[in-house]
């Protein structure tokens, strides 16, 4: 890899470690109490059907078989028997607490928060509902509701692994990596078989900078729950992060061969691949990122950056333009950017990001003063005042 665009690559590569617990939070931060009675066989749906045909106000199957639409993925379909479900039984907390699960899946957070709030009026006493509404709170970005939610749940149940799991998150979301730990050590410690808890906890060690002790997490994890890409592509961050990126590439590609459609594991393959000089299939990978979220900024900020390494500037250009476009306040994007107006000697287009950088993150000036990204801009009177204080 050459030199021209080494601190473009860097800071993208610490923007993909923050991706990654994004998604690991939003796959597992809500919890059925009632998980277990979802039945495996679909032939539950057939007799609870013909159960509903024969007693059409039988709140019970109605539940039973939105269990069982839940699982599967069915969400509006889940909806509908829950909803049937309370109208039969209004006081039927299980059946808020789940449709409310079944909104948060299908990206309704506001009607998540009215059923686990209604649970809630119905059982206060129950700390599922509490949990539960955190993690709506949470994707909310409303971090304080979230931590007192969590807390609640803590509060009536303190032994309960999953809500210190998701204080944790919370926790790590905002900024609080110190408290964040104490509640995965605290969930850990609860329950040393949870593999949800070292996954996160494995996240939190690569925001804390601490590599090593990520990747043991995530080792955990992948041992508790071979099945799960979530700990592979951690795992592959870490790697990465350590410079194993070999090591790194196997889990992203892991990751993927249990789930196809695992958007953040080909972004985060990608970053691998471009670490090793594989331009061209870091690509591909980007590629396949937006054809599955076409909306993730880090997908085009990180396809610019391998864009910008194999000398398409123009393309580079352009997916770091999105990229600004989708995420305005990605410090990141606008840097990444100002590199590559700055390799095009447009000066005033690199001072002009750069500038924009920097307000969001006035770190980056230090980064900027040493980056051989702008040595066609150090002339730049403007540059100098920026970077320099002059």
């Amino acid at each position: 890899m050459g030199t021209m665009l080494s601190s473009a690559l860097l800071m993208l590569t610490l923007l993909l470690l923050a991706a990654a617990g994004v998604v690991a939070f939003y796959l597992v931060g809500r919890w059925r109490r009632s998980r277990q009675m979802v039945p495996e066989d679909v032939r539950e749906i057939w007799e609870l059907s013909r159960a509903i045909e024969q007693d059409p106000h039988d709140a019970e199957a109605y539940y039973g078989r939105g269990l069982i639409y839940g699982e599967r993925g069915a969400y509006e379909q889940a909806i509908r028997d829950y909803s049937r479900a309370i109208e039969l039984k209004p006081d039927f907390a299980l059946a808020y607490i789940d449709r409310g699960v079944a909104y948060g899946e299908a990206g309704q957070l506001r009607k998540e928060i009215a059923d686990h709030s209604k649970a809630i009026e119905l059982d206060p006493d129950d700390p599922l509902p509490y949990t539960n509404r955190g993690v709506a709170y949470r994707n909310l970005g409303q971090y304080e509701q979230a931590i007192r939610d969590h807390s609640r749940a803590i509060e009536l149940d303190d032994e309960y692994a999953l809500a210190y799991v998701n204080r944790g998150v919370a926790y790590n979301e905002k900024g609080d990596l110190d408290r964040a730990l104490a509640d995965y050590d605290k969930a850990v410690g609860l329950s040393p078989d949870y593999a949800l808890a070292y996954v996160n906890r494995g996240k939190n060690y690569i925001d804390l900078g601490e590599y090593e002790k990520a990747v043991a997490d995530c080792t955990r994890a992948v041992e508790l729950d071979p099945d799960d890409p979530l700990a592979y592509t951690n795992r592959g961050v870490a790697y990465d992060a350590l410079g194993r990126h070999e090591l790194a590439i196997e889990d992203h590609t892991r990751a993927l061969e249990l789930d196809p459609a695992f958007a953040l594991a080909y972004v985060n393959r990608g970053v691998a691949l471009a670490n090793v000089g594989h331009y061209e299939q870091a690509i591909e990978d980007h590629d396949r990122a937006i054809e599955l979220e076409p909306e993730s900024a880090s997908s085009y900020l990180n396809r610019g950056v391998a864009y910008l390494e194999s000398r398409a500037l123009q393309k580079a250009v352009g997916d770091f333009r999105k990229a600004v476009k989708l995420d305005p306040a990605n410090a990141t994007a606008h840097y990444n950017l100002a590199c590559a107006y700055a390799v095009l000697k447009r000066g005033r287009d690199s001072v002009q990001s750069l500038e924009r950088a920097i307000a969001l993150e006035p770190d980056l000036s230090e980064d900027a003063r040493v980056d051989e990204d702008f040595e066609n801009v150090r002339g730049d009177e403007r540059f100098a005042r920026l970077v320099m204080g002059l």
